[in-house]
């Protein structure tokens, strides 16, 4: 069952009135994105860096607003027939770039704060890794960013070890509500921000991302050393086209 985030949910709420106050406008999907992400990396970027509780939380407005936007310009895409191969790439492309312009202007604002400076290196060394380690990931055993993998999910439900549980939401924390609550940056920002404690949250988001891609890692060279000594294991074997145990699990279907 995929997990719903209530920053969509909400959205859904009001998702209509928007999306026809843009038909009716003539506000195209491009239009919104550009917006968008002009207004995040403009204003978002500035009231983050300033290390300043009030200004921090006016940075979580404006991700909210982008939050918003985001989904807005998809929706009135379709609505209106302007889906198309530019506004996907430009998408997607700049979400990665704010996402860690993001992050470089809440490290300054940290910085500003008091938190060493090491920190913001390792979060950037763990990012970059943890996006290589996900690359691979994906593309071997058929995960997605978003959504997981359902099978890697049900096999993994198979044997309700504590361990296996825990290992599960690691690598797929779309998996449950405490795997996205743990991984999701964004959470641990708006923790941060509001209880004005994000110098602490942005040290915990580096250290669990820096343990996250070491433990995938680790398990991705022990499937590659052909090791199936442990449930996990046995699971990423059955998501590989190269192991025989992918084609044997689909003869039994």
């Amino acid at each position: 069952m995929q997990k719903i985030e209530w920053s969509k949910s909400l959205y859904k709420k009001i998702s209509d009135k928007a999306v026809r106050f843009c038909v009716e406008n003539k506000i195209s999907a491009d239009q919104i994105t550009l917006l968008n992400h002009f207004l995040t990396l403009a204003m978002g970027c500035f009231l983050f860096s300033r290390g300043i509780y009030l200004a921090g939380l006016g940075g979580l407005g404006v991700c909210l607003v982008n939050g918003f936007l985001d989904y807005l310009d998809g929706d009135v895409a379709k609505a209106t027939g302007q889906e198309s191969s530019f506004g996907e790439w430009i998408d997607s492309k700049f979400d990665v770039v704010i996402q860690n312009a993001i992050m470089g202007a809440i490290g300054i604002g940290c910085f500003k704060m008091g938190m060493p400076l090491i920190w913001i290196v390792m979060f950037y060394i763990g990012n970059s890794a943890n996006n290589m380690v996900s690359f691979y990931y994906n593309l071997k055993f058929g995960f997605d960013s978003a959504n997981g993998n359902e099978l890697f999910r049900d096999y993994m439900d198979s044997n309700r070890f504590i361990w296996n549980i825990v290992m599960k939401n690691i690598i797929d924390p779309t998996a449950s509500f405490y795997g996205l609550a743990l991984i999701t940056v964004r959470y641990w920002i708006a923790f941060g921000m509001i209880f004005d404690m994000m110098p602490i949250c942005f040290m915990a988001i580096t250290i669990i991302g820096n343990l996250r891609w070491v433990f995938m890692f680790v398990l991705y060279a022990l499937h590659l050393k052909e090791c199936n000594h442990f449930h996990i294991l046995k699971a990423l074997s059955i998501l590989d086209e190269e192991r025989e145990q992918f084609h044997e699990l689909r003869r039994k279907v």
